[in-house]
């Protein structure tokens, strides 16, 4: 799954950002008011300055006994940040943010402009929703496979009740129906490898 799909699964659909002169005050009534930990601070282009956290105001305002008024997100905003293109793969990500502990991510354009700003909880609400469709995919695959064994069998076994077939001809035919079961178990238990790994 690319980040670009997770757009239906955010839980805020609504992408918002502050400017670096945004005082803090204003920062945190936004935090409490959607309940969400960071916010991402651009400029008039919409170019990422940098994400300002609950972290960054407890550690650079309140620790500091700052006025919240009269700081800016300029002030205490951390610049340095990791981001994401729209077409990067979400376990891919999940695995950059676990990394490097972050829980908040903006995704940029080819121009560094924010696209969109998800949390972890999006991530990982993605990689539910991914390991539920290989899940599918297993079960799928499983119950083709004994329908095709079941199908085989009672079409054997019909066969024998009414003498379709010679008595001499049944070891061949029920050699022939237990390898076709057989290749369709390998591919079964193929196919979850390659979902596994996709897992």
């Amino acid at each position: 799954m690319k980040i670009s799909e997770l757009r239906d699964l955010k839980s805020i659909k609504e992408n918002f950002a502050f400017r670096s002169e945004t005082p803090i005050s204003e920062i945190a009534l936004a935090l409490k008011e959607k309940k969400i930990g960071a916010v991402p601070i651009v400029d008039d282009d919409n170019q990422l300055l940098g994400i300002v956290s609950e972290r960054d105001i407890v550690t650079k305002l309140v620790v500091e006994a700052r006025d919240s008024d009269l700081t800016t997100a300029k002030e205490i905003m951390t610049s340095k940040i990791i981001s994401a293109k729209l077409n990067d793969d979400v376990n891919y990500t999940i695995g950059v943010m676990r990394n490097n502990n972050i829980r908040h991510i903006p995704v940029l354009d080819a121009n560094s402009r924010l696209t969109d700003f998800f949390s972890i909880r999006d991530f990982l609400k993605a990689e539910m929703q991914d390991n539920l469709q290989i899940k599918q995919k297993h079960k799928n695959i499983v119950h083709y496979q004994i329908m095709v064994s079941i199908l085989l069998i009672i079409s054997t076994i019909a066969g024998v009740f009414f003498n379709f077939f010679e008595k001499k001809n049944l070891i061949i035919i029920f050699s022939v129906l237990f390898l076709i079961i057989g290749i369709s178990a390998v591919m079964t238990i193929q196919n979850n490898k390659r979902y596994d790994s996709e897992d």
